[in-house]
């Protein structure tokens, strides 16, 4: 019985190798995940050659503000009129600046709300003139632009909406510099441009319109969305509208979305996009439920079966392969070591029972 104590030590000690030995691969596989994260994220950065600087937001160097009124203009007029009115430009720095002025066309920007667009000019935009479109100020020094508004004879509709934009000179004089430098490399600048709503009330009837034209899975190289086709129609703007959505296939939810549109604008088009947000879709189809709800307009039901071809599966992982080749799992290879290390403990565990029956019978 004197002899069982040294025996039990050299089981734990043999359990102990064992363990030891099993930790040791353990570790050892799981060092070596991050490593090959590491190997692959080193060979995608290799592969690019271009560089990438941004510039520092630079302080806010003008105002554009309405003459008489607080953030916007409003006018009231009739078709066939021509109506006059202005705005004001005024350096907030100590130096001497240049603000370039442009008419604008007031579309739908892709969250809502105005998205100012000089080229091309159409519809309303056109119907704006400036007395100037450069306004040299020196420090602090403030001076109004004249604006003419010529509204085409028979035109009807009870509002129209336009803009002015306005961008300081410097900041394209930045960008224009920059592009003489050679290389392969891309920026970031920050451009400060501020704009001036304007409506133009006709005489008519207000009246606000919604419909759904489109529900789809589309594929860019920021990964795959659900694409709401969505025309506001009447003769005023749509102030918000709310978007709350389930996409869910076989009975189970793969993705909901709860959120509120700015303001949109008769007459334009938005494809509103909502990010795939959950791991990437699969080929097959998937149904779309929800409720779009317009303020002033009666809400629209969704339901809608969208398809998600194999093509379209392919085109994401081609478009996005930073995604397709990152994975939080543990490698395959891992796993056959881990399974190699637990056999061999279940060995050794064997061997320890064998030579611990022995040693009984020896002693006994």
């Amino acid at each position: 019985m004197a002899k069982r104590p040294p025996l039990m030590m050299s089981s734990s000690r043999l359990h102990a190798g064992a363990l030891a030995l099993l930790a040791s691969l353990a570790l050892a596989a799981i060092a070596a995940t991050p490593a090959l994260a590491s190997t692959s994220s080193s060979a995608t950065t290799s592969a690019t050659t271009s560089s990438a600087t941004t510039s520092s937001p630079a302080p806010v160097a003008f105002a554009l503000r309405p003459v008489g009124a607080t953030s916007s203009i409003l006018l009231d007029t009739t078709s066939g009129r021509v109506i006059h009115d202005q705005v004001s430009v005024r350096n907030l720095s100590g130096h001497s600046i240049t603000v370039l002025l442009a008419p604008a066309n007031i579309v739908n920007a892709s969250n809502g709300n105005a998205d100012y667009v000089t080229t091309p000019l159409k519809a309303t935009g056109r119907w704006l003139q400036l007395s100037t479109k450069t306004v040299h100020l020196t420090a602090h020094a403030v001076q109004r632009v004249a604006l003419t508004i010529t509204v085409p004879k028979g035109a009807t509709g009870a509002s129209h909406y336009a803009g002015v934009v306005a961008i300081n000179a410097a900041d394209l004089s930045t960008v224009a510099a920059h592009r003489k430098v050679k290389g392969r490399e891309f920026s970031f600048y920050h451009i400060n441009r501020q704009a001036l709503p304007i409506t133009i009330r006709l005489p008519g009837q207000l009246t606000r319109s919604f419909a759904l034209r489109s529900v789809k899975l589309s594929v860019q190289s920021a990964g795959a969305g659900l694409v709401l086709g969505l025309l506001p129609g009447g003769s005023e703007l749509i102030e918000q509208t709310g978007v709350k959505l389930r996409v869910s296939r076989g009975g189970h939810t793969v993705l909901t979305y709860k959120s509120t549109l700015g303001q949109l604008f008769p007459g334009h088009i938005l494809n509103f996009r909502i990010p795939w947000t959950t791991g990437r879709p699969t080929p097959g189809t998937y149904d779309v439920q929800g409720t779009i709800s317009p303020q002033g307009v009666k809400p629209i039901a969704i339901n809608r079966t969208v398809t998600f071809t194999a093509a379209k599966a392919k085109q994401l992982t081609k478009q996005t392969p930073s995604v397709a080749g990152t994975s939080s799992g543990t490698p395959a290879w891992v796993w056959i070591v881990l399974a190699a290390a637990a056999a061999l403990l279940v060995a050794l565990s064997l061997t320890i029972w064998k030579l611990a029956r022995r040693s009984g019978k020896s002693a006994a």
